[in-house]
């Protein structure tokens, strides 16, 4: 065969492989993708495959994707299309009982009014000109239902699965979860008496009335709703004894009971309102129980997070024990309610909950400190101490201690002789069915200051709370799901030569501070002895205190030095890790590849005639 006809034919026949292959992929091979992700989160979970595999209605999806108005964002671009694949694998999962509908809202058109009137959030032009774009979804069932999701955002695309399939579910379920909860926190959630309704302060109060029916009880509450599936009890005013029988009964009944409270809450004390103490504020009801928080606070070392301290009138990061993470390996992995958070949980100045031993009362362990704790009075956790000033006092306890536990039993109730308020009226004097209880050691834990920063979410707090509730109302299909986040990858290297920057640092400070305090005490003392006509220096008086301030000055010098070391060991480490895969891996690449090249050579030169 001539080469020419050869090579035309090898070229159509190339031609008609890349279409067929075009074909196969587009037709056949859609649904299939390769996840290499650590923690699979572009592979739909069991969970969501359940949930789908188990829809008793159909459902209509409507995703409205502004096409050409996001194809200028890469990152637009590319998580709008992650959106698109990923609903269309739900369809193809729901057996017939979803339909996916595409909706392009250009300007000024019907569909953009109809995206509008829905309630999704328009995105911005980065030009003044530019017109509004939209990624959102629109869920409607058959009977007149509706979950709107309107904005849709690259920045949490983590929780992209979770919130889909929550949607889903809130069209499936019959009634959604009733929340009712007492508290007197003003920074967390607050009545808006202009327009009527509740206002959300905290970021936690925004997802609790998103994803569930949640009402505020008035602080004057005399009953529960009857419809409640779990009652939160965060930080209240002290009760009275007419309420704490409310509460008493709503167990004694199998109400479900989310309790948090704070022997000292900073937020509190920083100003937030709020009572700052409130392991009293139940009465003998937790006694009743089987359990109590304690009235001192728990600090831990070992799991301190870096806080902003001042000294000497410079400022320093150093590990503050009174604030503290509780990471994964604190938390108890058995339990559904923290089995799969990965991010661990941020407490300050939190309680212990200690179990009393109470027969017929079962104690769980949720989150735990380290063995590197101590106990303080709640007023002198409150006091504002630094980190130096707990650490010249710290005589570890060796002990870890529970900061959350679950509680199960059957009680009697707290009021054998009825209800204080109405005497003689009927009351259950027993469990009507085993009660479960929730508490918490802290309250601080639902401020967004304490786990939320400019990036988002840095800890689990919002997660292991919603866990909780659905946990307790009996949904908790969905809870390993919305836990579902990328697990930190933590340079290893890094991170011990940063825990021994800050502790080498802390130990200068110490030693700073102690010299100051000696040169203060000496110059009282010279002051004490001033001579007569105001002289209180002399030659020697001069040159002492001419030392001190020397000390103090090389003091500072090694304390810069030891920083300007910190920063330069990081840097070397920065550069490691650029040059190894930047320079190195290539390198060794293009030399296997010399070398494959010469032993072809020299075999090919062996092998000819």
């Amino acid at each position: 065969m001539k080469r020419p006809l050869f090579t035309r034919l090898a070229a159509a026949l190339l031609f008609v492989l890349f279409v067929c292959s075009q074909l196969i992929s587009q037709n056949w091979l859609a649904s299939v993708r390769l996840d290499t992700t650590q923690d699979q989160l572009y592979t739909l979970s069991a969970d969501t495959k359940a949930v789908l595999r188990d829809m008793k209605q159909p459902i209509e999806v409507r995703l409205y994707l502004s096409r050409e108005a996001l194809t200028e964002d890469p990152v637009m671009r590319g998580f709008s299309q992650r959106v698109a694949d990923l609903l269309s694998i739900y369809q193809g999962e729901a057996n017939g009982q979803i339909k996916l509908t595409l909706v392009d809202p250009t300007p000024f058109s019907a569909r953009e009014d109809e995206a509008l009137k829905a309630g999704l959030t328009p995105i911005p032009g980065s030009r003044p000109d530019d017109a509004a774009a939209y990624l959102g979804l629109v869920l409607k069932s058959p009977y007149g239902r509706d979950v709107v999701l309107p904005l849709l955002n690259p920045s949490d695309e983590a929780s992209l699965e979770y919130r889909l399939t929550r949607a889903v579910t809130k069209l499936q379920e019959a009634e959604p979860i009733r929340i009712a909860m007492i508290t007197s926190l003003p920074w967390f959630i607050a009545t808006d008496p202009e327009r009527g309704g509740l206002r959300p302060i905290a970021d936690l109060a925004t997802l609790l009335m998103q994803e569930t029916e949640f009402s505020l009880l008035s602080p004057d509450f005399q009953a529960i709703p009857t419809a409640t599936d779990v009652l939160i009890v965060a930080q209240p005013d002290p009760l009275s004894d007419a309420q704490l029988f409310v509460l008493d009964q709503y167990v004694l009944k199998g109400g479900k009971l989310l309790l948090l409270l704070d022997p000292a809450s900073t937020i509190a004390r920083d100003g937030g309102g709020g009572p700052q103490e409130g392991t009293q504020t139940l009465g003998r009801l937790p006694q009743t129980w089987g359990f109590s928080v304690q009235g001192d606070v728990i600090a831990d070392r070992t799991f301190a997070l870096p806080v902003q301290t001042g000294l000497t009138g410079r400022a320093a990061i150093a590990p503050q024990p009174l604030i503290f993470q509780v990471p994964v390996s604190g938390l108890n992995q058995d339990q559904a309610v923290a089995r799969s958070l990965s991010q661990g949980v941020h407490v300050a100045t939190p309680g212990e909950v200690v179990s009393l031993g109470q027969t017929g009362t079962s104690f769980t362990p949720l989150l735990t400190s380290s063995p590197d704790t101590i106990r303080l009075e709640a007023k002198r956790a409150l006091s504002g101490l630094s980190p130096q000033d707990l650490e010249l006092d710290w005589q570890s306890s060796g002990q870890r201690q529970v900061l959350a536990a679950e509680v199960r039993g059957s009680w009697a109730t707290a009021f054998p002789g009825g209800d204080p308020a109405k005497s003689g009226a009927s009351a259950v004097v027993k469990s009507e069915s085993p009660g479960q209880i929730l508490v918490f050691g802290d309250v601080d834990l639902l401020a967004d200051s304490l786990y939320i920063d400019g990036s988002g979410a840095v800890a689990d707090n919002a997660r292991l709370i919603l866990n909780s509730i659905d946990y307790l109302a009996g949904r908790s299909a969905l809870l390993d799901l919305r836990s579902r986040t990328p697990r930190p990858r933590n340079l290893v290297v890094v991170e011990k030569l940063r825990l021994a920057a800050q502790k080498r640092v802390l130990e200068e400070e110490q030693a700073l501070e102690s010299r100051l305090e000696l040169a203060e005490t000496r110059l009282r003392e010279i002051e004490a002895k001033a001579v007569a006509k105001d002289l209180i220096a002399s030659d020697v008086t001069n040159g002492e205190l001419a030392q001190v301030r020397q000390e103090v000055r090389d003091t500072r010098t090694r304390l810069r030095t030891v920083q300007q070391g910190v920063r330069e060991d990081v840097a070397r480490i920065k550069t490691r890790l650029m040059v190894i895969p930047g320079i190195v891996i290539p390198l060794l690449i293009l030399l296997v590849g010399l070398l494959i090249q010469v032993f072809s050579r020299r075999r090919q030169v062996r092998l000819a005639p």
